[in-house]
């Protein structure tokens, strides 16, 4: 049976409010610790402004749970799109919720106040777009990085990787089960894949190396010899025993059969790969390695059978490095233009997707491949939860660092947001009830400088905000040491994207949960 709940406000407020309580702690440097207990087990510690979200799935009243839900629909969307600025939402979008409800008690019109809301976000986020500046050179990054992580020694080497490689750059990391934290580059590209059989490894050794090999790359089913045949008779030919990989859809029966048995026998050396995707992952794949490589991609469908397989389709690499997991190509010889061409077009398609997903992750990874930057971000600890966490830190920096190499970098530690003040009060109409959601607005972009300091227990969180908004220009509080600093010099730097991501998702919220008129639940 459904229950219905009239003018909830009350109710939705409140809960709004306790998940905002919770996230907020670990807003800032100074980050509080929320304990999660689940079952009869120890604890669980969480720091991370996402994963509390995440975890709080309900809370008791029905109307206070609306609102709870609400606002962790919001955070949780921050989180999965950045990785970060889940916290922010939630103090900016309890804020404004506070500040609106009080004035609707009071008779304002909430669809005026809406509009004065709409009105006044969007006066903030042309100010901090139009204040952000370009992100250039290994310590500014670095500095990002630290505000985004707080880990100094993680934040140099992510500097450095993204000094080198650009935003356009593919991040790998590599775990380790030791202490251990450092980098790689890598010119070309690295795919899951596994070896077609364990007889092409070399005896007691987890990967092959291969030296200038000819690569031969398949979109078909490899399994009858005469499918390898003319390959394997061009490799017979050619001087100095050049090596031969085969990587294809599938290599099984007699076509992997005549792989083995020649390399065992010495006649070549050879190894098989398969990638280890499916479907039109596979494929693209397929065809950025053939790409990469400067072969050409057999197959029966596309007129080049790998029967009929010439001299010219084998593709070229300095070195190819396969382990039981991944298949690295090192310095193909394909050209250029093609693959830059590849990526131009892949570029353009990352830029339709919204929020960040799979198929994402899939096209940035195959953009950097294509244009020749890897970075391998070694991480390693003794325990799974010291080395899963310091991952999960890498993972939100390299995120803030893509948007800040493309949206530029604020002031950050909230005086972002102070600055974008004076243009949210010049959006007043002169109309009341819109102008109180103006003033309303000019309010909350106070909310994070306040509980950034507090959360930092150094000074009284007023008095801070005073002392930065009498002096003006780039002054802040530095929240890891307590002490007033000007931000640019100290690099406490927040990225543009995230920032203006999360004011108009915190208004969103907010507008969402006083706009609710009613609930309707199981009773």
């Amino acid at each position: 049976m459904k229950q219905l709940l009239f003018q909830p406000q009350a109710g939705i407020t409140r809960g709004f409010a306790q998940m905002a309580q919770l996230m907020a702690a670990t807003l800032g440097p100074q980050r509080g610790v929320i304990w999660n207990a689940i079952g009869a087990g120890k604890p669980e510690a969480l720091t991370d402004s996402g994963v509390i979200a995440r975890r709080v799935t309900e809370l008791s009243g029905a109307a206070e749970n609306s609102g709870a839900m609400i606002l962790r629909g919001a955070a949780t969307t921050m989180h999965e799109r950045y990785l970060d600025g889940a916290a922010l939402t939630a103090v900016l979008a309890n804020a404004l919720l506070d500040g609106a409800y009080r004035l609707i008690v009071a008779g304002v019109n909430p669809m005026t106040l809406r509009s004065g809301i709409d009105t006044a976000i969007d006066a903030a986020v042309d100010s901090i777009t139009a204040a952000a500046q370009p992100v250039k050179g290994q310590e500014r990054l670095a500095q990002i990085a630290l505000t985004a992580t707080g880990d100094a020694e993680l934040a140099d080497i992510l500097g450095e990787l993204f000094d080198v490689l650009g935003r356009h750059g593919a991040y790998v990391v590599d775990e380790y089960a030791a202490p251990i934290l450092d980098r790689e580059y890598m010119d070309g590209g690295r795919w899951s894949a596994r070896p077609a059989s364990r007889e092409l490894m070399p005896p007691a050794a987890d990967d092959l190396v291969l030296e200038n090999p000819l690569i031969f790359v398949s979109d078909d089913k490899l399994e009858r010899f005469d499918q390898v045949a003319p390959a394997l008779q061009l490799v017979f030919e050619a001087p100095d025993k050049t090596p031969i990989l085969i990587i294809a859809r599938e290599i099984t029966g007699e076509a992997l059969q005549a792989l083995t048995l020649n390399h065992v026998r010495g006649r070549l050396t050879g190894a098989a790969a398969l990638l280890l995707a499916s479907g039109d992952a596979l494929r693209a794949d397929l065809e950025d390695v053939s790409l990469l490589v400067g072969g050409q991609l057999t197959a029966v469908e596309r007129g080049t059978p790998p029967g009929r397989f010439r001299a010219e389709w084998f593709g070229r690499a300095q070195r190819v490095i396969l382990k039981r997991d991944s298949l690295t190509i090192i310095g193909g010889t394909g050209d250029k233009r093609l693959m830059q061409r590849r990526a131009g077009d892949l570029r353009a398609q990352l830029k339709t997707i919204k929020t960040p997903d799979e198929n994402w992750e899939r096209l940035r990874l195959r953009i950097a491949r294509l244009s020749g930057g890897m970075g391998v971000l070694k991480i390693g600890a003794l325990t799974f939860s010291e080395r899963d966490e310091r991952k999960d830190r890498a993972k939100k920096a390299v995120r803030v660092l893509e948007t800040a190499l493309e949206s530029g970098a604020v002031p950050g530690g909230g005086v972002a947001l102070l600055h974008a003040i004076p243009a949210v009060c010049a959006a007043k109409r002169g109309a009341v009830e819109h102008d109180a959601g103006v003033d309303l607005v000019a309010r909350a972009l106070t909310a994070p400088f306040l509980q950034i300091v507090a959360n930092t227990g150094h000074a009284a969180p007023q008095v801070a905000l005073h002392a930065v908004q009498q002096n003006g220009g780039d002054l802040g509080f530095d929240a890891r040491t307590g002490e007033y600093v000007t931000m640019w010099e100290t690099g406490i730097l927040d990225s543009a994207a995230i920032l203006t991501a999360a004011l108009q998702s915190a208004g969103s919220a907010a507008i969402m949960a006083l706009t609710t008129d009613v609930v309707i639940v199981e009773k």
